[in-house]
């Protein structure tokens, strides 16, 4: 950043940072904050990334966490329709399914779609039995962790001192609020955040990787406060803030909730659904920004 204005990076080549603290030859690595693996194969072929120092330990649970979350990310929804009609996502998604483990079936990831069989009681002395199916999920808190450790990179970048090489953390709360998949980015958490932050100052707005990876970090006006959104591979999007404890936890309070409803009851418990809201491209503006006021 200079004089709180956002700045045009280098697109082309890789944007690498220093780090003054000392690691032993053998524990640290270059490692890219977006995995070039993360995205469809090529698609990082000459494009900013940024790069920084990191210790092996770390570099490899996060290359764990992109494992599966990347090759999750790239699947078709349950009629087979891919996000984006791109030969190279297609061709990456078929390949990742097969080597790819999913963390939460312990098996390959094409081998991983889900099925809810359940039964409802519908009358009396008669139940009412249906399939449900879904392509291979992810659980909440692997993704929200992998998106951690991105926004720790990017931030790093932001707050980076070239004379100490060295950048920093946020002070406060990491407060992560919703996941979604492409066909349900009108939800109701994700619309009212895209507006309620749509006027913070922009820090950072990054869509790279022919567009498969995106990022934007907006400060507050009013508080230490940031709010964050990702979106991988046209399909996943993540949104939340860090910052001030005492803000986040105001914030909190505003978030509306989701249209839930009660499906059924059981004898041991209920189901409950929510429909996915879909967003069109007009009122999409999670990474927009007016180059003007920068």
């Amino acid at each position: 950043m200079i004089n709180n204005k956002l700045r045009h990076m280098p697109t082309k080549q890789p944007y690498v940072l220093e780090n003054s603290y000392e690691f032993e030859e053998k524990e640290w690595t270059k490692e890219h904050v977006v995995g070039r693996k993360f995205v469809p194969k090529g698609k990082f072929n000459g494009e900013w990334n940024l790069i920084v120092r990191a210790c092996e330990k770390c570099n490899g649970y996060k290359s764990d966490l992109e494992n599966d979350i990347s090759a999750i990310t790239m699947q078709p929804d349950s009629a087979g329709n891919y996000a984006i009609n791109d030969r190279d996502l297609i061709r990456e998604s078929k390949r990742k399914s097969k080597r790819s483990i999913s963390r939460r079936t312990k098996k390959a990831v094409h081998a991983s779609s889900e099925k809810l069989n359940i039964n409802v009681p519908f009358s009396h002395g008669v139940n009412m039995n249906f399939e449900m199916f879904a392509p291979p999920q992810m659980d909440s808190e692997r993704m929200f962790e992998l998106a951690r450790l991105q926004l720790m990179g990017f931030f790093y970048m932001l707050t980076y001192n070239k004379n100490k090489k060295r950048g920093y953390y946020w002070v406060g709360e990491y407060f992560p609020m919703l996941e979604a998949i492409r066909d349900d980015w009108g939800n109701a958490i994700h619309k009212w955040f895209m507006n309620y932050v749509e006027d913070w100052e922009p820090r950072l707005m990054l869509v790279g990787a022919d567009g498969f990876f995106k990022a934007a970090i907006r400060r507050s006006p009013t508080a230490e406060l940031w709010s964050w959104a990702l979106e991988w591979n046209h399909n996943y999007r993540l949104v939340g803030f860090f910052g001030d404890s005492e803000a986040t936890q105001l914030i909190t309070k505003k978030i509306p909730s989701l249209d839930i409803k009660r499906v059924a009851n059981l004898h041991d418990g209920h189901i409950n659904m929510r429909t996915h809201v879909s967003l069109c491209d007009k009122e999409d503006i999670m990474f927009e920004w007016q180059e003007n006021n920068a």
